[in-house]
């Protein structure tokens, strides 16, 4: 099938959902020649992926990657997305899941043993747990957070990382990777580099029926809601996309430089992100902690707007319950 699907691609026609299905089921399955597979994502990259095309991609892969068992209600779950790091800054992904899970929402990240960089808040994770990135569903019911490892004999995994790992730009494997959602989230804050993505990316969340789900690019490609200018917002809801511009000012915080969130290496940004839920700052690194998670916040239904999710991120913190979260993970792991 890919051999036709990349006679398609070369004379400039979009897949279809069922061709991107049986490219991946061959892809995931084992099946498929890497050096095909490579020039079947180059000439799909070359022509540019539609919204429907990835989407179907995502769709397949969930299909054939293994779901991990929980008995939560799926649609209470919340899953922060960041496609791109921003190196030498706080950990916000970290923070704001810890602030999320205060809230008594559940969260689950996930990384795939392939990635040779590292995620970031893995790197934070890690400093409290030792590396232990064994899913437990008895760790999850206890806490109702979980950051787990899929490991290198998981089918997805062992087909598609020497490919994802040779390509030299950013292809569908990459998107794929992130957009996995194992235990099936339906609540996702989606971090994007790249502004002119945020609208893509929301629509398809709705095509994957992700009802609740914001994409947002900050200013300078930061891939969090930014405290230094302005982010643009696409959020999904209702089966519609609903873009806006979220500055800090707006929201009644203050604004600040990337220089008052830099830390010096993982170990740094976590005593920051402890000093923070200590109440021992209230400058930048809780502002942005504040805002990121308010967004998280309201996208998840926690809080009915923006603003009761900034009140809400900032009872959280200042009341110790994130502070007492992340002093549960640590005694745990």
């Amino acid at each position: 099938m890919i051999k036709e699907a990349l006679e398609k691609l070369l004379n400039g026609y979009n897949l279809t959902p069922t061709d991107i299905k049986e490219v991946f089921d061959e892809i995931v399955s084992g099946l498929a020649d890497e050096i095909l597979v490579s020039s079947f994502l180059t000439a799909l990259k070359l022509k540019g992926e539609s919204t429907d095309e990835i989407s179907a991609a995502i769709s397949s892969c969930r299909e054939s990657f293994r779901t991990l068992n929980s008995n939560f209600l799926k649609d209470e779950l919340f899953e922060n997305v960041v496609f791109g790091n921003r190196d030498g800054l706080l950990d916000i992904s970290f923070a704001v899941d810890i602030v999320l899970s205060a809230s008594d929402l559940k969260v689950f990240k996930y990384s795939l043993a392939s990635d040779y960089n590292i995620n970031q808040s893995f790197q934070t994770f890690n400093l409290i747990n030792n590396g232990n990135f064994d899913y437990s569903e008895s760790v999850f019911e206890r806490t109702g957070f979980i950051y787990f490892l899929f490991p290198s004999c998981e089918n997805y995994v062992k087909y598609t990382k020497n490919i994802s790992r040779a390509l030299c730009f950013s292809n569908l494997l990459n998107i794929t990777d992130k957009m996995l959602s194992p235990l099936g989230a339906k609540n996702q804050v989606i971090g994007l580099v790249e502004k002119d993505l945020v609208e893509k990316y929301a629509d398809i969340c709705l095509k994957l029926n992700n009802h609740n789900t914001l994409a947002l690019s900050g200013v300078n490609g930061f891939p969090f809601a930014s405290i230094e200018g302005e982010t643009f917002v696409a959020e999904a809801w209702k089966n519609k996309i609903f873009t806006y511009i979220i500055t800090p000012e707006l929201v009644g915080l203050k604004a600040a430089s990337f220089d008052e969130i830099k830390c010096e290496n993982s170990a740094h940004g976590l005593e920051i992100i402890k000093n923070v839920f200590e109440n021992k700052i209230k400058n930048a690194p809780y502002d942005i902690i504040v805002l990121n998670s308010a967004l998280s916040l309201y996208i998840t239904k926690k809080a009915d707007s923006i603003m009761d999710g900034i009140l809400l991120a900032k009872k959280i913190i200042d009341s110790n319950l994130a502070r007492e979260k992340l002093e549960q993970l640590i005694k745990i792991y």
